[in-house]
């Protein structure tokens, strides 16, 4: 059932971009020697097959371990849900926890039903949820299996509340996402009502959170001062897999929860840290790999057995921001030639051999929400790349671009020499706008995070940066956009003011609850910053990773959000050895 939700205050929640940017280091790319589908132009064409869903889900086969390797390496704070901030413990508490409700299509951006099979929305204030039946905790104490109850969710809800109102919590739990939710209460032991102190489209979004994992009160009494000690036997929730803690190579080892409410078909699921893992996928040790650099995605295609191929998206954007509100950048004349000098194929390219995809306001990762190539094609940067070099160095000229005078980017610390980007993108730069104008700076990201914040780059400052951005959290952009470029919002206080009529179709976006409509706006919005000179953000590129599985494993196709959101039900082993 689709809530029926209406119009939502808009928030100034998330963190500055320029306090963002330096908790993005974890990119993780290394160099390179059942819906109705979305309207056409959410689809970003591409040549690169994905996996698709497997049809052996229609008479699934159930038993088996897949071996398989996390997108990142492991870094734990602690296993409570609540108070985590490292993406890493989504790895654990990802298998072992439920949501009230779960991305169930990252293509469309859809919600469905997770601990709750059910909701509706009486009026604009009220969600009404109700739990599936036969949801239960793990067997483990002191919940020792029992069924979970109306009265477990909102202790949770109750507790999330707290902390948001009383406790700095880290950035990655999003408390100013909970800000309208007033009050939950139980009226009977399956159904839970959330009460909102003003609208709010987004709340199912909010409710299917990467950190949104149910805990029980129980639990987390027993083992609150025992939470940062990372104890396996602390971690108990109702998700489809129980973990038993770290086996060989640093792995996380889990077995199946008998009485999960949504089963996996998997009796167990081993996960590896990158590193070093490609002998162990050629010796059939591992059922998926994931290849960072193209010699060993050459390696995998070589094997015998025909493993299959598809592609990831990296989880964090490469983006510069430079602030719009003052000189150099308010012209945007100076930031069109900026980013059609920077033609995007070129980048990929020269960069990451090809290995990348273009960006824009609303990045592919988002293929829901996002424009298509196509529709990317009339924009400066984007398109042919002699035409678009030939426009932007005669731009530049226009709009005083040589007057300027060096223009200094900086580079973060960790993403030069790795790339060698600051050698590759001011030669292009001064190859297509200006010999020797614009010149490489080396920085560590909490300078580059203190200047973005202090407005330095711009300001009468002939000065950008250029890197990683914040990271991609959920599969829906709308607040992620609102957060960067509305007025008053963390975002547009470092970037500059938007332009003229995007706040009122941003304030549209959010609060508008029908999924489609609000991909159209997003596709609206990345539209009207475009035609802006793309506001004091330059979206640039989002790097690809090749994930090889080999045939004896199906499920889902690999995306940005797995570790926080993909669905390891779905999973599927056969007998069948590489």
């Amino acid at each position: 059932m689709t809530p029926r939700l209406s119009r939502r205050r808009l928030l100034g929640v998330g963190v500055a971009l320029g306090a963002t940017t330096a908790a993005c280091s974890d990119g993780g790319a290394r160099p390179s020697p059942a819906t109705p589908s979305p309207p056409q132009d959410a689809q970003p064409s591409t040549t690169t097959t994905v996996f698709a869903t497997p049809t052996v889900l229609n008479a699934p086969p159930r038993g088996g371990t897949a071996r398989v390797v996390a997108a990142r390496s492991f870094t734990f704070d602690t296993f409570d849900a609540q108070r985590a901030g490292e993406p890493s413990v989504l790895e654990v508490l990802g298998r072992t926890h439920s949501r009230l409700v779960r991305w169930t299509d990252f293509q469309a951006g859809r919600v469905g039903a997770d601990l709750a099979e059910a909701w509706e929305s009486p009026d604009p204030l009220t969600l009404v949820l109700h739990l599936d039946r036969g949801a239960r905790w793990q067997d483990r104490p002191p919940l020792d299996g029992r069924p979970v109850t109306a009265d477990d969710v909102v202790a949770h809800l109750r507790r999330t509340l707290d902390l948001t109102a009383s406790v700095s919590l880290p950035s990655a739990q999003r408390a100013g996402d909970y800000a309208t939710i007033a009050r939950a209460s139980a009226p009977t032991p399956d159904q839970v009502v959330v009460e909102l102190r003003s609208p709010d489209a987004l709340l199912l979004v909010t409710l299917a959170g990467r950190f949104a994992l149910i805990q029980p009160a129980a639990a987390v009494a027993a083992f609150e001062r025992r939470w940062p000690d990372l104890d396996a036997g602390a971690v108990v929730g109702t998700g489809p897999f129980v973990f038993d803690g770290w086996g060989q190579h640093g792995s996380l080892t889990f077995r199946r929860h008998s009485g999960a409410h949504l089963p996996p078909l998997l009796d167990a699921i081993t996960v590896v840290p990158p590193g070093n893992v490609l002998e162990r996928f050629r010796t059939g040790d591992l059922d998926e790999v994931i290849t960072r650099d193209r010699r060993d995605a050459a390696a995998v295609r070589a094997l015998p057995g025909s493993p299959h191929e598809a592609f990831r998206y990296e989880a964090t954007p490469i983006v510069s921001t430079l602030f719009t509100g003052a000189p150099p950048w308010d012209n945007p004349e100076l930031r069109r030639a900026l980013s059609g000098a920077l033609h995007r194929a070129t980048l990929a390219v020269r960069l990451f051999g090809g290995r990348a995809a273009a960006s824009a306001p609303v990045a592919p990762a988002y293929p829901g929400f996002a424009l298509s190539e196509s529709a990317l094609a009339s924009y400066q940067g984007y398109g042919d790349p002699e035409h678009d070099a030939r426009d932007a160095r005669a731009r530049w000229a226009a709009a005083g671009g040589p007057a300027l005078g060096p223009v200094t980017i900086d580079f973060p610390s960790i993403f030069d020499p790795l790339y060698s980007a600051s050698t590759v993108v001011t030669g292009i730069l001064n190859e297509v706008l200006g010999a020797g104008q614009f010149r490489a700076a080396i920085e560590t990201y909490t300078a580059i995070s203190a200047k973005a914040v202090d407005r330095r780059y711009g300001s009468g400052q002939a000065a950008f940066w250029w890197g990683w951005g914040p990271p991609f959290t959920e599969p829906d952009p709308s607040r992620v956009l609102a957060e960067t470029y509305a007025t008053g919002s963390p975002g547009a206080d470092t970037l500059g003011p938007p332009p003229v009529g995007l706040d009122a179709l941003l304030a549209r976006m959010v609060a508008e609850p029908v999924l489609a409509r609000r991909q159209d706006l997003a596709r609206d919005a990345a539209r009207l910053l475009l035609d802006a000179g793309a506001g004091g953000q330059l979206d640039w590129l989002v790097q690809r990773a090749e994930v090889f599985r080999w045939p004896r494993l199906s499920g889902p196709p690999p995306t940005p959000f797995e570790s926080a959101h993909l669905d390891v039900t779905r999973f599927v082993t056969s007998s069948a050895a590489p």
